[in-house]
């Protein structure tokens, strides 16, 4: 669904310069077939498969609510009432379809659920998963009760001191499987266990904490077996999965020096450099952040001590501010200069960052997430090996990368 909503505008957008292809005629009727969807197009804002997912969801959800009595029109307050009510089998005459019975009417409630939520979570418009998948639990603990539990099962579980259950006792029974399969199914879509604490203060039950506890215990070892939880995986569909990554999986333990982008001489700024070299290294490049080294001769390889930082934006105003005519190339200047890193005047902006933001080789990839989190730079920490510039990792592709 999200991929035909994000397809290329259609074929009628194509310059009005254009030849027609082999064959086609630019008849008058064409052209005014096209001139009005333009502008249908246009009053739309682009956003027409927007529209027509949502509406399409509203009237499927419409038409099968309206054929299900038990789900009919009712808001998610009072269908979740009515699926924990003990007394919902009190009023069967209501919601049972006659050639379906009991258990079929509930497990079409649950299926027709179950589908019309992931419908509606994939369309472009927020909206909420706590309450519908409490609903799906409900309706799933109702109808597996009804359907596949044996009735000796079920007399043995709730018969006391050898006297059968009435059927009060028998709808007890069953509203408590729903609240516990409520409370199982949202915590497993959620990975919250506040789910569970949530359901026991607000409908005090003391005899359900070890159903509700263990049983949402349950769902989250075996939901993390099969997919994110339902927020991280959003995440992940906008291409930010390295949060997901970060605080749910066992990757994040790894160490930063398999994950950093490798330093490229090339693309760092020496300590004494000319107005010529930085004009070609903004042209040449699109990075953010150019970090400032003094070159070693006697290390092994191609290697560079930090001493600074500067992005392209602060690049592009010494550029302006040196040199505002460009006529002065050659012009050399030395970017650790105190003025660059701390300027006289108070409301004048630093333009060398003179201390950024560095680990060792082996901080793992969370522990640069949470200083990322927490120190105020340019989306960039820069990975650093006795003073040795390593590597760099910014913001965005830790957030980019699936982990």
């Amino acid at each position: 669904m999200k991929r035909w909503r994000l397809r290329e505008p259609d074929h009628f957008a194509v310059p009005d310069n254009q030849e027609p292809l082999l064959g086609e005629t630019d008849t008058p009727k064409s052209s005014v077939v096209a001139f009005f969807r333009r502008c249908w197009m246009r009053l739309l804002g682009g956003t027409w498969r927007d529209l027509a997912q949502i509406g399409t969801v509203i009237v499927v959800n419409t038409l099968l609510g309206a054929a299900l009595p038990l789900l009919g029109s009712k808001p998610q307050p009072l269908l979740a009432s009515n699926i924990f009510d003990k007394t919902l089998y009190d009023q069967a005459d209501t919601w049972v379809i006659p050639w379906a019975g009991t258990g079929g009417t509930l497990a079409l409630s649950f299926l027709m659920k179950f589908f019309m939520t992931m419908a509606s979570l994939t369309c472009p418009i927020p909206g909420g998963m706590v309450l519908p998948t409490m609903i799906i639990g409900g309706l799933f603990a109702r109808a597996f009760v009804e359907c596949v539990v044996p009735e000796w099962m079920v007399v043995l579980l709730t018969t006391t001191g050898g006297v059968a259950m009435s059927e009060h006792e028998r709808g007890a029974f069953f509203a408590r499987c729903a609240i516990v399969g409520a409370c199982t199914f949202c915590s497993g879509v959620s990975r919250a266990f506040a789910m569970a604490i949530t359901v026991f203060e607000v409908l005090a039950l003391p005899n359900a904490v070890i159903p509700l506890v263990s049983s949402t215990l349950v769902a989250i070892f075996v939901a993390n077996r099969v997919s994110l939880p339902f927020f991280d995986q959003n995440l992940a569909n906008r291409n930010l999965g390295g949060i997901p990554g970060i605080t749910f999986s066992d990757k994040a333990t790894e160490p930063v020096m398999g994950f950093m982008t490798h330093v490229n001489l090339e693309h760092c700024l020496p300590h004494v450099i000319t107005l010529r070299e930085i004009m070609h290294l903004l042209t040449s490049t699109k990075l953010a952040n150019f970090p400032i080294i003094r070159p070693l001769d006697w290390a092994e390889g191609d290697a560079g001590l930090l001493e600074g930082n500067m992005t392209r934006k602060h690049l592009e105003i010494l550029l302006k501010t040196l040199d505002p005519q460009g006529d002065q190339p050659d012009r050399e200047v030395d970017l650790l200069d105190p003025y660059l890193q701390a300027p006289v005047e108070e409301d004048a902006e630093p333009l060398v960052s003179g201390n950024p933001p560095c680990v060792a080789p082996e901080t793992t990839i969370k522990e640069v997430y949470l200083l990322m989190r927490h120190c105020k730079n340019e989306g960039v920490i820069y990975v650093t090996d006795r003073g040795i510039l390593k590597g760099s990792v910014t913001f965005s592709s830790l957030l980019a990368r699936k982990l």
